[in-house]
């Protein structure tokens, strides 16, 4: 889907386990040639392919990878289309092990259908350490920020001023929040609201925001981990003893979360309240 000129939006569709399914959003930037912002799951090469070939390009025109993070259906078909375009990969040295060597990244981040959704490691071309500003056009700039929280890693792309593409940074109020660090994620949204002028918000986990209510959904996620920690910290001083299960059912069940229970990447994120 075209979002504006020069930008244009894929929704990848896939299964976590046969009764979960979830999606992730891929963006392509264009000019003389194109740029992809993550790659969707293992096998989303051909729907990126295919889409290139709608709107006049090829995958050879594929000129580079940005990954905002690690994670399979951020990650999974980067092999495949750096194999076939010969593109560089840009992705944070915080996440580059993970990148290069996936099982590790499964070693320290198990989870359902993990090799289906993500099959072959890949070589990270630029690595990123600090923020940064590059040009990858002549009417094509990009910011490189550093944006963790939602992984040690995350990374966020502010291209031309007014673009912001913020990965998972940005929890969806009534989906799954997922972090690993509170304090950097109340950060990172912060700092997403003292950028100016932003027309377009891209999150990969929700549709395109325009600026007032991409400002609005920051605030909303803001919300959201600050009442979760606040009713964290609430139930362990009332309960200093508590295990970590019994804790973590006691938020879902008083933060009206009961659906996530079984999920144990939110489990994660609430004992990162701890």
């Amino acid at each position: 889907m075209k979002i504006c000129e020069g930008l244009h939006q894929i929704k990848i569709n896939f299964h976590v386990t046969p009764q979960i399914e979830r999606y992730v959003y891929v963006y392509i930037l264009t000019g003389e040639h194109c740029y992809l912002i993550d790659t969707g799951v293992h096998g989303s090469e051909k729907k990126i392919e295919d889409y290139l070939h709608q709107i006049g390009y090829q995958i050879e025109d594929v000129h580079g990878i940005f990954l905002t993070h690690a994670h399979p259906d951020h990650m999974g078909s980067a092999y495949a289309i750096q194999k076939q375009s010969g593109c560089p990969i840009y992705a944070s040295q915080a996440e580059k092990e993970w990148i290069e060597n996936i099982d590790k990244q499964f070693k320290d981040r198990p989870i359902p259908n993990f090799y289906s959704l993500l099959q072959n490691s890949v070589d990270v071309d630029f690595v990123i350490e600090k923020e940064m500003e590059i040009k990858l056009e002549e009417k094509l700039s990009m910011r490189i920020l550093l944006t963790p929280g939602h992984s040690h890693g995350s990374l966020s792309f502010l291209v031309n001023h007014h673009i912001l593409f913020t990965g998972d940074a940005i929890a969806v109020i009534g989906d799954i929040p997922i972090y690993t660090n509170v304090y950097q994620s109340l950060e990172t949204l912060n700092q997403f609201l003292t950028i100016p002028s932003i027309d377009y918000y891209c999150p990969a986990w929700d549709t395109v925001y325009p600026q007032e209510v991409g400002q609005e959904k920051i605030r909303q996620a803001i919300h959201l981990i600050q009442s979760i920690d606040e009713c964290v910290q609430k139930i362990m001083n009332h309960y200093p003893l508590l295990s970590h299960d019994r804790l973590f059912e006691l938020v879902c069940y008083q933060m009206k979360m009961e659906s996530f229970t079984q999920n144990p990447l939110f489990k994660k994120t609430i004992l990162c309240h701890i």
